[in-house]
C-alpha cells in the first residue's frame, strides 16, 4: 500500500511539472504574441532608391504634387490624404518649400499585391502587419495556416518640370493594406523611411 501511495505522488508531481511547463510555455507565448502585435503597428518597410547622378540636387529647393499622378493613386481619399500628408510634413522638415512653381513635382504611386504566406507544422511565428484569413493554431503546430493580406509598395518619385526627367527614385515595400492598425501612423514612418534616402545635403555623390 506505501510504495502504491508513493507511485501515484510521483505521477501526480509529474503531471504538475508537465502542466507548469505547458503554462508558463503558453505565458511567454502569450507575452510574445503580443509584442508582436505591438510592433506591427511601427514595422519597417523594405526601401531602396535610385538617382540620376549626373543631376546636381542642391538646384531643387520648392516642390509641389503631380496632379495626374495623385489622381491615379490606388487608394480611398482618406489614405490618399494622410499619405500626400505624410509627404509633405517630411519635405517641409527636409527643407524644401511648397510653391506653386516648383522646382520638383512629387509623384506618388502605390502598387497593391496579393500575398499568401503558408505556415506549416510546428511553426508559432509568422505574424505580419495584418490577417485576412482566419486563425489557427500556430502555437502548438496542429494544423497548416495560411495568411492572406494585401501587400503594398509606397513610390515616391522626383520629378523636373522643366527638364521633363525623373532624377530620384524611392520606395519601400511591406506595406499591409490591410491592416488598420495604426494606419496614419505607419503611413507617415513609411514616408519618412522612403525620404530618408535622399541625399540630406542634396549633393550626388560622383
Amino acid at each position: 500500500m506505501i510504495l502504491f501511495g508513493l507511485q501515484d505522488r510521483y505521477i501526480y508531481v509529474r503531471l504538475f511539472i508537465q502542466e507548469t511547463h505547458k503554462m508558463k510555455t503558453a505565458q511567454k507565448l502569450l507575452m510574445l504574441f503580443t509584442v508582436v502585435l505591438a510592433l506591427a503597428g511601427c514595422t519597417t518597410l523594405r526601401t531602396a532608391s535610385d538617382y540620376d547622378k549626373d543631376v546636381d540636387l542642391r538646384g531643387y529647393k520648392t516642390y509641389n504634387f503631380y496632379d495626374k499622378g495623385i489622381a491615379r493613386i490606388k487608394l480611398n481619399n482618406l489614405d490618399k490624404r494622410r499619405l500626400m500628408a505624410a509627404v509633405e510634413s517630411e519635405m517641409n522638415a527636409k527643407g524644401f518649400t511648397k510653391s506653386d512653381r516648383p522646382d520638383l513635382l512629387v509623384n506618388l504611386v502605390v502598387v497593391a499585391r496579393e500575398k499568401t504566406d503558408v505556415y506549416g507544422p510546428g511553426y508559432y511565428g509568422g505574424w505580419g502587419w495584418g490577417w485576412r484569413g482566419g486563425w489557427g493554431n500556430p502555437f502548438w503546430g496542429g494544423g497548416t495556416y495560411v495568411n492572406q493580406y494585401i501587400d503594398g509598395t509606397i513610390i515616391i518619385d522626383f520629378l523636373d518640370p522643366a527638364k521633363k526627367i525623373l532624377f530620384w527614385h524611392g520606395q519601400g515595400s511591406g506595406f499591409n493594406l490591410d491592416n488598420f492598425n495604426k494606419r496614419e501612423q505607419r503611413l507617415y514612418t513609411g514616408v519618412k523611411e522612403i525620404l530618408a534616402q535622399y541625399p540630406s545635403n542634396g549633393v550626388t555623390a560622383k
